[in-house]
């Protein structure tokens, strides 16, 4: 599956960084061919999927970052679509795209087309409700990603957390292409007996990531206006 993966990264035509991250296995798990075209960090250690994301960012040198389970892969040029929407669109700073797994395709909760700061978390009523905007179909300027923290420090909703993080901080845009697909099978983790035991908690701690976020934007943005108006008196 990795393979595949890193096959499809190679259908764009942009220069592509391959970071590798082996989380909870020795390096020699890793096929050689992969590794010696690759940025690796490995550890034997599970570190978490959060942690992991973390130091392959921290090793990454490029100007945007976007991240894949090893069990997924991309659809064809689709780095290079996202970049090309992203010099469309003066002043983003994020793009993303829609997901599809081998079952169905995401719904389409945020429309395509330019989006402003805090758009995709106000198109999440609730921490109950479906989550707006596939993750990992995030293409991210790498300062930005650095700003906000990277990938929340959570056993799981990680990329959810990093999404309304950088979303609810910046302008993006979302293209109307499939850019991303999730393969089903019975080792993810989303298949475990325990998944659903911290699911909810950690949308919530995404959630209301996104809400004090917007929250501080909106209080720093009524300071102008509040000196302009003791002036004014």
């Amino acid at each position: 599956m990795l393979s595949k993966l890193n096959r499809s990264l190679n259908e764009n035509n942009c220069s592509i960084e391959h970071v590798i991250v082996v989380d909870g296995n020795d390096l020699e798990a890793l096929p050689a061919e992969l590794a010696a075209n690759a940025t690796v960090i490995a550890s034997a250690r599970p570190i978490g999927q959060a942690a992991a994301r973390n130091l392959g960012l921290l090793v990454a040198r490029g100007e945007w970052i976007t991240s894949a389970d090893d069990d997924d892969w991309l659809y064809p040029h689709s780095i290079d679509k996202r970049l090309a929407a992203i010099n469309g669109q003066a002043g983003a700073q994020w793009a993303a795209g829609y997901c599809t797994d081998d079952l169905k395709n995401d719904p389409a909760i945020v429309a395509a087309g330019p989006c402003l700061a805090g758009d995709v978390w106000r198109a999440w009523p609730s921490p109950h409700d479906s989550i707006p905007l596939g993750p990992t179909t995030l293409l991210v300027q790498a300062a930005l990603l650095k700003r906000v923290g990277g990938w929340m420090g959570l056993p799981q909703g990680e990329d959810v957390g990093m999404m309304i993080a950088v979303t609810s901080s910046a302008p993006g845009v979302l293209i109307s292409d499939y850019v991303y697909h999730i393969r089903l099978h019975v080792g993810q983790m989303t298949k475990s007996a325990w998944f659903d035991d911290l699911e909810l908690l950690s949308r919530r701690s995404a959630w209301e990531r996104g809400q004090t976020i917007l929250s501080q934007q909106l209080a720093s943005s009524s300071v102008p206006l509040i000196r302009q108006r003791i002036a004014t008196l």
